[in-house]
């Protein structure tokens, strides 16, 4: 089968077209016939090198969906044919790929394979961070880096499902945009005003209850700025880096009872397992009647090095997928 393949750690030139012998269902797993394959920055970042256990040459992509072709001993619930989403560590930039059966999700008939791939890592993390790790009521204001992106667009649409007062943190107009069409109260353009100085205007001099980040990088100092006594930052990515020390200490020293958390969502798949197939149907359910707005591109599998690149520049919005 045709996959691609990352070669070694390095820019998006290391990812190759190869061909590759199909992967084997074993007991308790399936195998998919892709039909659609998402890009995550997770795979800019595994590419990137920060993950030092992968074992090279390495098939990329976590997040997929296509139709079973094969299915493992022990597995009763799915069979061939069945439209299914899938997860995994990795392996999905190719035509076919193995997902557990437990973490593999009938598709409803109303949802597009592109809207299935484009759930799991963006979608699930968009709902945890709203629905778990510091739960959002009516009434909260929150602030969102990187507002146009997969994550960012879920996070618009779930928050106002919840009644929050969202602001929406993007670099173009473009992007506000999307980002007002993904259904945020306010929309900061960084690149035009000083988003602290905007949130704070907002809020009336308050700040925000709770600020998602998943950029960091040597501003993620801004995130406590504009974050109200009591708030909570909760990091989630390092798209422009790990933030610095001096920004730690300043959260350590900022004497306003700020909270700082992480989030992963490979955490939650590991001890949460139960809760996954409720998130993808509010999920599902809220693509299918419009809550949720994700604009999606799509681009052939074997152009997956292009994609990185563009993803990389900043150039898209909402979520890119590879079709094989």
């Amino acid at each position: 089968m045709q996959a691609v393949q990352m070669t070694r750690i390095g820019g998006p030139e290391v990812l190759r077209v190869v061909d590759v012998p199909e992967p084997r269902a074993g007991p308790g797993f399936v195998r998919v016939r892709n039909r659609a394959v998402a890009v995550n920055f997770h795979d800019i970042n595994t590419r990137r090198g920060d993950e030092p256990d992968v074992e090279l040459p390495a098939i990329l992509g976590t997040d997929f969906a296509g139709i079973v072709d094969a299915v493992g001993d022990d597995v009763e619930h799915i069979e061939v044919g069945d439209r299914i989403l899938g997860i995994n560590m990795g392996g999905a930039y190719a035509e076919a790929a193995l997902v557990m059966a437990a973490l593999g999700i009938p598709i409803p008939a109303g949802l597009s394979f592109e809207q299935a791939a484009a759930c799991p890592v963006p979608g699930l993390t968009a709902y945890f961070l709203a629905h778990q790790v510091v739960p959002v009521t009516s009434g909260m204001t929150v602030v969102a880096h990187a507002a146009a992106g997969a994550v960012g667009c879920f996070i618009g649409g779930l928050l106002r499902q919840l009644g929050a007062t969202s602001i929406g943190l993007v670099s173009s107009d473009e992007k506000a945009e999307v980002a007002r069409r993904a259904g945020y109260t306010h929309v900061v353009n960084y690149r035009k005003e000083d988003p602290v100085a905007r949130v704070r205007q907002l809020t009336g001099g308050d700040g925000a209850h709770v600020v998602y980040d998943s950029v960091a990088g040597p501003q993620f100092q801004r995130s406590f700025d504009m974050t109200a006594i009591d708030g909570t930052v909760i990091l989630f990515g390092h798209a422009a880096g790990d933030p610095p020390p001096a920004s730690l200490k300043y959260w350590l020293k900022s004497g306003r009872n700020l909270g700082l958390r992480t989030y992963f969502l490979g955490a939650t798949l590991q001890a949460h397992l139960e809760m996954i197939p409720a998130a993808y149907n509010h999920l599902f359910q809220g693509l299918m009647s419009g809550a949720i707005y994700l604009p999606i591109e799509t681009m052939p599998l074997v152009d997956a090095a292009k994609a990185h690149t563009r993803i990389e520049q900043q150039q898209t919005v909402g979520k890119v997928i590879l079709v094989p």
